[in-house]
């Protein structure tokens, strides 16, 4: 545990319940000054609500948050702001058509009725230079990279003077070398006395990064410890409570006939050409990996896949025959599935149950219907199968999705869209925010996909994800494929080195 003579903040006994759902109990632990604390755990562990309540965003049913060694009561981020509290959230909160130094001031204006931008610019060149943020501070949010636009959170935190800052997945579509920018810029702040509370699943980061490591487990805090005194396998049996399982090799047959092909997709619009002659195959029983930040064309490529775009050149096969002859529910009973890049837009709604999300897509299939109607039983009961086969929490058919965390929200999906018979899986981040216990599991059902005979294609910024299933890996860089190559012949650091220059500046 830290020691009490440096400690800033701590939670005691703090519990807090949605509803019937206990998402704390009785949490207590302490961050001491000018530390790198990271707090890890599996999904609905509680650690974004633990965090949002020193946050001021939630107020806890019962316990005691100590402030600077006194009781503190935070209703508000209003008043965790003035504390110097600040939170880079998951989903970054900014306006895309406002400038950087729009964002920054915004809801802090020096001045409700004039602005002196030339002071205001000036605090913040000094903030850049201090913290070596490469932002253009004229520059509209909407042309930043995923990177930039965390430095834009980050420095808003320090325009408001914040001591104490929150970080939730902060390097989640980042990639090698920005996490490694991001990396250098909080051990800079650490070393100017600031406080950082990491929220995390990857392991790699809070054992090169943290001081300090808070596990959470179901609510509770399950024991703090300095992260010298772990490694990464430590680490992850604290966290799921028991030995982690390794990826087994399931038999697989040799590679078969084409599920897939790409040829020549291109796509242009107004705004430029956003995809760029791609071509690719793949074959039943084997994963290809498409490596690339987000933005360089991956969500347009999904779309033409998935068969929602059609103002495109060039021609996709999906078992040899044109998926524009075919509806989507169609495409779906001749085995072709989809995990859509945002669960929230593209695959849930979060207003409805567990149940009735576990069917959308699919609710005009025999096994959950009755005659033309859909029976209720037969959707509970697979909507039951479903959570227990992928350990969905809290596994109540009833619930609204809105009640579950981002990660089993996302099991839910995945399970959804691979627990019927499958010939091609397209995945797009199918593990992001997901905890590792879960994420082994899904790989896991991957690898036994593959061996049943189904061709993948899973897009991800996770490199570790990539390399660990993939058969072939093509990395895409400003709409064009820059680069394909086999996962034995392959590096974390040359993926990254294509990701963000196309292989202008690789060796």
């Amino acid at each position: 545990m830290p020691n009490n003579s440096q400690e800033l903040f701590s939670f005691n006994q703090i519990t807090k319940r949605f509803g019937s759902i206990v998402a704390n109990q009785e949490v207590t632990f302490a961050v001491e000054k000018g530390t790198i604390h990271g707090v890890v755990g599996e999904n609905g562990a509680g650690k974004s609500t633990i965090m949002k309540i020193l946050y001021g965003m939630y107020t806890p049913d019962s316990g005691t948050l100590r402030f600077k060694g006194e009781a503190k009561e935070i209703s508000d981020p209003e008043t965790a702001i003035s504390l110097g509290i600040g939170m880079v959230h998951q989903h970054f909160m900014l306006v895309p058509t406002l400038t950087v130094w729009e964002n920054i001031i915004l809801g802090k204006e020096p001045s409700l009725w004039t602005l002196n931008k030339k002071e205001i610019l000036g605090k913040l060149e000094e903030l850049k230079t201090s913290y070596d943020f490469q932002l253009d501070l004229e520059a509209k949010v909407e042309t930043l990279t995923v990177g930039q636009q965390q430095q834009v959170e980050i420095l808003k935190l320090l325009y408001r003077e914040a001591d104490i800052l929150i970080l939730d997945e902060p390097t989640a579509v980042l990639t090698p070398q920005e996490t490694d920018s991001l990396f250098e810029k909080l051990k800079k702040l650490k070393e100017d006395q600031k406080t950082i509370v990491v929220i995390t699943h990857k392991l790699k980061e809070i054992l090169s990064l943290t001081d300090f490591v808070t596990v959470m487990r179901q609510g509770k805090a399950i024991e703090t410890l300095p992260t010298q005194s772990l490694n990464e396998t430590t680490l992850a049996e604290k966290i799921i409570g028991r030995k982690r399982i390794p990826l087994s090799n399931v038999e697989t047959g040799a590679v078969q006939k084409p599920i897939l092909a790409a040829e020549n997709i291109s796509l242009s619009t107004q705004q430029g050409t956003l995809l760029d002659r791609i071509s690719f195959t793949i074959h039943r029983g084997e994963i290809v990996g498409l490596a690339g930040i987000e933005g360089n064309g991956q969500q347009e490529l999904i779309e033409i896949l998935a068969n929602v775009r059609r103002d495109y050149q060039g021609s996709v096969l999906f078992d040899s025959k044109d998926p524009m002859q075919f509806s989507t529910y169609d495409l779906r009973q001749q085995g072709f599935s989809l995990i859509p890049p945002d669960r929230h837009q593209e695959g849930v709604i979060l207003s409805f149950s567990l149940a009735e999300n576990s069917i959308l897509g699919h609710h005009r299939e025999k096994n959950v219907s009755k005659g033309p109607l859909l029976s209720e039983t037969k959707v509970d009961e697979l909507a039951a199968r479903l959570i227990h086969s992928f350990d969905v929490r809290p596994n109540d058919t009833q619930l609204p999705l809105s009640a579950l965390s981002g990660g089993n929200q996302q099991k839910l999906v995945v399970a959804r869209e691979t627990s019927r018979p499958v010939s091609f899986l397209l995945a797009a981040h199918p593990t992001r925010g997901i905890d590792i216990g879960a994420t082994d599991f899904i790989h896991q059902h991957f690898l036994q996909l593959k061996a049943n005979g189904a061709g993948i294609l899973l897009v991800s910024s996770e490199l570790d994800e990539i390399l660990k299933l993939s058969d072939r890996i093509l990395v895409i860089y400003q709409g064009a494929i820059v680069a394909e190559v086999e996962k034995e012949k392959a590096t974390e650091s040359q993926l990254g080195l294509w990701m963000t220059s196309g292989g202008k500046v690789c060796p």
